[in-house]
């Protein structure tokens, strides 16, 4: 299948796989503005990212972006080197390994778009046979430099000597009010992605729908720029990261009924507690 990598611009926004109308969001239903993801890769071009959208047959397929440390929003410190920020192909399902084929083209496109302009380009991988796949960076070059499971740092240098970068720590804690009798719920976001659009848009309706609303105290942290990235790292590093009275929960593994269960488990826990 011929594949056509045209250069991202704001005039072809529309054409992002992840925007509305784009094919990852096409028969599926999401919660939240959508719009905010559009809204976020034009702050982000403006601010110098870069990237490259494939057209598979005229039909825009997949996408790669990155930018250079200083204004990318991972917490990666790195002068002079480039952060490889997002990359998927869609239309095919996870187990299928074609679209692993067409991001590792994706992103061999970036990798020859920033040699000249950088020193080396970092990246996070997931320990995950296809969300970010440690493995798949691997192969094109990248050697793993900390873990910190399941995600890694990754560089490929460009030029020899070539100073290896570093992760900055963990800034953010996580709050407990179990002693209060509150189940505090700290989640972060960003609109970047329109899973994560989804998941704070949901987390806000089961809490604010919850009888005992008051007995939650619910936080929402949106990171998008570099500067709240850096302020709301937690470990290991998401920009999706969920927490229940300080214990780090995985919204991928809870639907709506599901999440709105374990909420009110939670909440009626400490009721018992005060109770006793």
């Amino acid at each position: 299948m011929p594949v056509e990598y045209r250069p991202l611009r704001e005039g072809n926004l529309s054409d992002l796989v992840c925007c509305p109308g784009g094919l990852e969001l096409a028969g599926k239903s999401f919660a939240g503005r959508l719009e905010l993801v559009a809204d976020w890769h034009r702050d982000r071009l403006r601010e110098g990212m870069r990237g490259r959208v494939a057209y598979a047959e005229g039909v825009p397929r997949g996408f790669v972006e990155y930018a250079a440390t200083e204004i990318a929003p991972f917490p990666i410190e790195a002068p002079g080197a480039c952060v490889l920020l997002c990359f998927h192909w869609a239309g095919t399902e996870p187990e299928d390994s074609q679209h692993l084929v067409e991001e590792r083209r994706m992103i061999e496109a970036a990798i020859a778009d920033a040699r000249p302009a950088f020193i080396g380009m970092a990246a996070l991988g997931w320990n995950h046979p296809t969300h970010y796949p440690i493995t798949l960076l691997r192969e094109l070059g990248f050697r793993e430099i900390i873990r910190d499971e399941p995600i890694a740092l990754l560089w490929l240098p460009f030029r020899a000597g070539s100073a290896t970068p570093t992760l900055a720590r963990p800034q953010f804690r996580p709050r407990n009010l179990r002693s209060r009798g509150l189940l505090a719920v700290d989640q972060a976001w960003s609109a970047r992605c329109p899973y994560s659009i989804h998941f704070a848009e949901r987390m806000r309706s089961v809490v604010d729908a919850h009888p005992d609303r008051r007995q939650i105290d619910l936080r929402q942290y949106r990171i998008d720029t570099r500067d709240e990235t850096f302020r709301l790292a937690a470990s290991p590093w998401d920009w999706g990261w969920t927490y229940l009275n300080g214990e780090e929960i995985s919204l991928f593994q809870y639907g709506a009924d599901k999440l709105r269960e374990e909420i009110a488990r939670r909440v009626a826990l400490l009721r018992g507690s005060s109770a006793s």
